[in-house]
């Protein structure tokens, strides 16, 4: 016999999970577009509910901008982290995690250049800190090319930053150059910086 309680319990849990994650979608979206000049009320418009109703699922603006960050951390590093440890990979990975969509890269961009003045500094410092040990598993990637003789030996803190460099050189060229799809460059691009490490 159907639990029609349990039902509709369910199904409320589920439109309350659905309504909390296009509330964090949109404060991503109109962060990226406009910082943190955005309001509540913005978001609620978007997402077709009342203000009023925002504060069901966030305390403050200050708690939705936390935990938007911290989707998006987590699913940007963690994708870094569990991936194959190809130098070429990862490079392409990051690149295809912005292409994918250019809100991203608005978001981190702003996010980096002028975080919210609420942020406390253990949010920036996980930042910072998940920054830190990408560095360091670049730099172990080189290391074991250059022991392996499959670049030249080298200064590989160097190479590490010139490799993050040229990402983030493309991914804000990408934002300049508009008319062209820079991607499609990417492989040549690639190749070029790999003949300068062998």
């Amino acid at each position: 016999m159907l639990d029609y309680l349990t039902i509709g319990r369910q199904c409320e849990s589920e439109m309350w999970m659905e309504t909390k994650k296009r509330i964090m979608d949109s404060a991503f979206r109109l962060f990226a577009e406009k910082g943190n000049e955005f309001s509540l009320a913005e978001v609620a418009k978007e997402v077709g509910i009342q203000k009023p109703s925002i504060y069901a699922h966030f305390a403050s603006k200050d708690v939705l901008m936390h935990a938007v960050t911290d989707r998006e951390i987590e699913e940007y590093f963690f994708e870094i982290h569990e991936q194959s440890r190809d130098l070429k990979h990862i490079f392409f990975m990051i690149l295809g995690y912005y292409s994918n969509s250019t809100t991203r890269l608005f978001f981190w961009k702003r996010l980096l250049l002028f975080p919210p003045e609420s942020f406390d500094t253990i949010l920036m410092e996980k930042i910072h800190n998940l920054s830190q040990t990408r560095f360091e598993i670049i730099r172990e990637i080189l290391d074991s090319y250059v022991d392996t003789g499959l670049i030249r030996p080298q200064n590989t803190t160097t190479a590490a930053y010139s490799f993050l460099a040229l990402i983030h050189g493309l991914l804000s060229t990408s934002i300049i150059y508009k008319s062209e799809d820079v991607s499609t460059h990417y492989e040549e691009i690639w190749q070029i910086f790999w003949n300068g490490l062998i």
